[in-house]
């Protein structure tokens, strides 16, 4: 009779453990979101109507290049963001083996939002930024480093 308290005490705390999880996960989601949408507000790039992409020049021997679009993919970076985030939104009332590839997404496009970050944005601003979604993928990893196996 023992053996049956000691599993539904284990089956309480494994399902206390998973709900925390899943309340740590849906708080990350918001974070995330939040964040992002306000980097990319603050770095999206203000341009007059008209006026050409800058030009870079690689070197004085060859002809002038244009500019990575980024704020193009600044907002390829945000709209994936969003859609991974969408994705983890929607199982959250599920286990966590069920939201565990979808986490696993969303750090697949945080690192590409870091990439982008890292090539679009510059100074102080590139440092808060990129720190700000390695810290997110710290969290976000712990989550599953803790409900995924």
């Amino acid at each position: 009779m023992r053996t049956s308290h000691v599993t539904v005490a284990t089956t309480r705390t494994a399902s206390a453990d998973a709900h925390s999880l899943a309340l740590i996960a849906s708080s990350l989601v918001a974070a995330t979101a939040i964040a992002f949408c306000a980097m990319v507000v603050t770095a999206w790039p203000a341009r007059a109507g008209g006026v050409p992409a800058p030009v870079q020049m690689a070197g004085l021997a060859t002809m002038p290049q244009a500019a990575a679009p980024c704020g193009e993919r600044l907002a390829g970076a945000e709209a994936e963001i969003n859609r991974s985030l969408v994705a983890v939104e929607r199982l959250q009332e599920a286990d966590m083996a069920a939201q565990c590839p979808a986490i696993r997404g969303h750090l697949v496009s945080l690192n590409r939002a870091v990439d982008t970050v890292e090539s679009c944005v510059a100074g102080p601003e590139r440092a808060q930024k990129v720190g700000f979604f390695r810290q997110s993928l710290a969290e976000w990893r712990g989550v599953i480093a803790h409900g995924c196996r």
